[in-house]
């Protein structure tokens, strides 16, 4: 296992386009990292970089304290897991996952006992003698994992490994894959567009955005402590409320108005009195209340179990709800909500940067 250093790294293609800007990261030995964002954000070219499958532009990067910018991808000692499985169509499972050990020489007897456990662990032993036309893509990503495993890399890279897959066995991969670090202890760093799998894979979350890193925290801070407008949209679904307006204050109480919506804040930003703001509230952290001074006209209602999504208008503004166990209000309606105490943050409404 080894720690996985950025530093100013940066990524131009011919033509101009700049992919990664000046980004530095620092992955501790057995970390799980992921890096999240929306398509065209610089994440899998980071990862490619890491690879060594893209050249870097600018700045360095280092494996296990050396640094590899020059180094071939092959004598990195990663392993790295695609999107479509990349598996040789003509091997079976048992010769795919033992390739690398055969290219390494390793003796037939170890390869073939490595393959096993591993093949064992992940449980597709009874897949060793199929090709993978004969596999299902759930099968065939775990044997492109287990080709993984069996390298005992410093470092695993996973590159949306799971996108192909549908819902329930994206789920199902994603608890088998943190079990499997938890076992395996590898440093692992995993590219997804997906916040849900950033959220419920990493040990700490990348947000990178046009080229750039947003910010990195543990997954709660990102989503609880936002660093910016972009990174507070991003993460969480439904996506957070912004409200654009003011604040200023009254009588000792610290008010938010704008588009016809008035909003006491029980925790405004430090010396803040005045001045453009967006507000930022999660739909979660809306709440029915008599007392409510935030009425909304419903336009859409979606019941989902135990909490309901609700979908309407106060004042110009549109906002989305979500409210936990009630009876669902119907399109129509008129409900009072009011904000969870502390669970508003604002925004630099010119910067977008969050406003303590």
């Amino acid at each position: 296992m080894a720690s996985v250093h950025l530093n100013s790294v940066g990524k131009t293609y011919p033509g101009g386009t700049r992919a990664v800007d000046d980004c530095s990261l620092s992955v501790e030995d057995g970390e799980f990292l992921v890096l999240v964002g929306p398509s065209g954000c610089g994440k899998s070219t980071m990862l490619r970089m890491v690879a060594g499958l893209e050249t870097i532009t600018d700045g360095t990067i280092s494996i296990g304290g050396n640094v590899v910018n020059s180094v071939q991808p092959k004598d990195r000692d990663i392993a790295m897991v695609f999107q479509n499985y990349a598996l040789y169509p003509h091997m079976t499972a048992r010769k795919n996952m033992e390739f690398a050990l055969k290219i390494r020489k390793i003796p037939r007897d170890q390869r073939r006992a490595r393959v096993e456990e591993v093949a064992g662990q992940l449980g597709i032993s009874e897949l060793l003698d199929r090709k993978p036309a004969a596999m299902s893509g759930g099968q065939q990503q775990r044997v492109a994992l287990g080709r993984a495993i069996v390298r005992e890399p410093q470092v695993f890279l996973f590159d949306e490994p799971l996108s192909n897959l549908d819902a329930k066995l994206r789920t199902q991969m994603r608890a088998e894959l943190k079990t499997l670090h938890r076992r395996v202890g590898t440093t692992s760093i995993y590219v997804t567009h997906d916040q849900e799998e950033a959220m419920t894979l990493g040990d700490r979350v990348v947000v990178m955005h046009e080229g750039r890193i947003q910010q990195v925290g543990s997954p709660m801070e990102v989503y609880e402590h936002p660093a910016n407008r972009f990174v507070a949209t991003f993460i969480g679904a439904p996506t957070m409320n912004i409200l654009e307006g003011s604040l200023e204050t009254r009588g000792g109480r610290t008010v938010f108005s704008g588009n016809g919506l008035e909003v006491d804040l029980d925790a405004p930003p430090a010396g803040m009195n005045g001045g453009s703001v967006c507000l930022g509230i999660r739909p979660e952290h809306l709440a029915l209340s008599e007392q409510g001074t935030i009425e909304l006209d419903v336009e859409v209602s979606e019941p989902l179990g135990d909490m309901t999504d609700v979908a309407g208008r106060c004042g110009d503004v549109q906002l989305v709800a979500r409210l936990r166990r009630i009876n669902p209000p119907s399109p129509g309606d008129r409900v009072r909500l009011v904000i969870e105490p502390g669970a508003a943050c604002c925004f630099d409404a010119a910067s977008g940067n969050r406003l303590d």
